[in-house]
């Protein structure tokens, strides 16, 4: 017969209280329970403590109904034949006490994070670049819950949690307001990842406001911008080749990591049922995996007809070294280009190894991705372009995540609404 008994070993004013669990000569088991008790309070004839004062009564309560679960689940294993180890007994006291294992249970936040990620990683389902945003995020979360002194449970991140969280990355970890905004995003990805595969999360989640990464110092060029830059001339080789990728860029629409290793292998022709022939360029972009087909505009046209039918030549073999070269020298064709305009922007300062937002001239500002920001903000407003068929080519899956990009605001939508209104109404009078 499966027997329970309590011990206490040592004779430190807090010592552990040790649970025997005693099934058979050859099987018995022996596990802290978690609980202590000054040993002058323990009665090693009864193996209880001494009801002397009012915590130990609650203390032998607990205890007798540990007693009983242990002995319930032996009884109700017996039958199904389960192998009885420590780790059974460790099972069901934890079970009794509602403990977990901060290293393996993935109602842990970062547990979960962890798992999130080496699933993401094993279905090919993201890319290094976003699988490399959720090791950040549990880098960042890990400090915050050292300076916390609390390991998070996915129920336990509530909205003040989050608030809390975004302060510290803003406040401890001197990040940019834009960049603290992304860190929670990722975080609440995650949550809604754990809710959806049966995980209790906290019920104010859903209904907390992230915050928008929206800030009005989104650098772009303007189609009056791009014919100055068509007008650089230079001795340098690589400005006059940057100046090239440039203005293609704005008119291809893509980031420069797919910009710069365009080919004319992707281009191909189709033709309408009238008979009229398109040129396309299809690639499947780094980033999201997503495949895009542009049409080549006559711009494009031109630069690929400049360099007898393909795309300038790369600056360097290396992707990295490639785009790095691209964003040095397209800050001097601009500066050439005479874009001097002062105006807000994130500038990388070196001492600091961070962004700052800096008020400064335009040409200092632009970097590669300026292409697809100019090209997805020149032609939403054009009325002859729809929003689906700009984000067919930028890649982007939802609307508000393209005018967030292009930074709408909610007053540009009304106003852009209200002179909708305006030219209706104008060609119900006449």
């Amino acid at each position: 017969m499966a027997t329970v008994k309590f011990r206490v070993l040592h004779k430190s004013e807090s010592a552990q209280i040790y649970l025997r669990f005693s099934i058979d000569r050859e099987n018995v088991f022996q596990i802290k329970t978690g609980k202590t008790i000054n040993p002058k309070l323990w009665s090693s004839k009864t193996a209880k403590p001494i009801q002397t004062v009012a915590e130990n009564k609650i203390l032998l309560t607990e205890l007798n109904a540990l007693e009983n679960h242990i002995l319930k689940h032996y009884n109700a294993d017996y039958s199904k034949g389960i192998v009885f180890t420590k780790d059974w007994l460790q099972e069901k006291i934890n079970d009794f006490f509602n403990r977990i294992d901060v290293q393996q249970d993935d109602s842990v936040f970062l547990i979960y994070l962890q798992n999130f990620t080496d699933f993401k990683r094993s279905t090919n389902s993201y890319t290094e670049s976003t699988l490399r945003k959720y090791n950040n995020l549990k880098d960042r979360f890990t400090s915050y819950q050292k300076k916390k002194k609390k390991t998070f449970l996915l129920q336990d991140i509530s909205a003040k949690v989050i608030i809390d969280f975004k302060n510290y990355l803003v406040t401890d970890c001197d990040l940019m307001e834009t960049t603290a905004v992304r860190f929670i995003k990722n975080l609440k990805t995650a949550l809604f990842d754990a809710e959806a595969n049966g995980k209790q999360i906290h019920y104010q989640i859903r209904g907390s406001s992230t915050g928008t990464t929206n800030t009005e110092y989104k650098v772009f060029l303007s189609f009056d911008e791009i014919e100055k830059i068509k007008e650089v001339q230079t001795v340098n080789t690589d400005w006059n080749i940057a100046r090239d990728w440039l203005i293609a860029g704005c008119y291809l629409g893509q980031r420069a990591s797919d910009l710069l290793r365009m080919t004319n292998k992707m281009i191909y022709t189709k033709t309408d049922s009238e008979g009229n022939s398109y040129r396309f360029l299809e690639m499947k972009q780094q980033k999201t995996g997503e495949k895009v087909v542009i049409p080549l505009h006559d711009e494009v046209e031109k630069i690929l007809t400049k360099y007898k039918g393909n795309f300038p030549p790369p600056f360097a073999d290396n992707a990295g070294s490639n785009s790095t070269l691209f964003n040095k020298h397209i800050k001097k064709v601009c500066e050439l280009a005479g874009l001097h305009e002062v105006i807000k922007g994130k500038v990388y300062n070196e001492e600091k190894k961070k962004n700052e937002i800096v008020e400064t001239e335009k040409c200092y500002l632009v970097s590669s991705h300026v292409c697809r920001r100019s090209f997805a903000t020149n032609f939403y407003g054009n009325k002859m372009f729809t929003t689906p068929q700009l984000m067919s080519i930028t890649g982007h899956k939802t609307e508000s995540m393209f005018l967030n990009y292009i930074g709408k605001t909610s007053d540009d939508w009304a106003m852009q609404t209200a002179k909708t209104f305006k030219e209706l109404k104008n060609q119900k009078i006449s």
